[in-house]
């Protein structure tokens, strides 16, 4: 077997090993510091929205949960989503989790800016 076909395989192991869900208790969101890295989310939206221009927004009062993508563009990933309802309409946000999402979340620095990537933010259904 030749170096790069060795290289190929081990991406291919690399990518279906991280495509599987975390084994039970194991996810962020089900770890006891989540609540600290669910503000961090709030946060790194409430930056998002800072950036573009949206002051209507305010997704730092927002609801957070996790889904884990079984297909799509994101496929075998946990992402974050941030959802508020306002008297200005609907916000909402997809994060992606720039950190392993299985590991012990008690480590991570929950005031670090770069823990979530903004997939996707819609303020009533209108990207931004």
């Amino acid at each position: 077997m030749c170096a790069g076909t060795a290289v190929v395989i081990a991406l291919i192991v690399s990518a279906e090993a991280s495509a599987k869900e975390c084994p039970p208790g194991h996810a962020a969101n089900e770890q006891d510091d989540w609540k600290w890295i669910a503000n961090n989310a709030r946060r790194n939206a409430d930056w998002y929205v800072v950036d573009h221009g949206v002051p209507e927004v305010a997704p730092a009062i927002g609801d957070v949960s996790v889904v884990y993508q079984g297909g799509g563009e994101y496929e075998g990933q946990y992402l974050v989503i941030v959802k508020q309802e306002g008297q200005a309409g609907i916000v909402f946000m997809m994060l992606r989790p720039r950190f392993d999402f299985c590991a012990d979340v008690s480590s991570l620095d929950d005031a670090r800016p770069d823990l979530f990537e903004v997939v996707v933010a819609k303020f009533n259904g209108r990207k931004f």
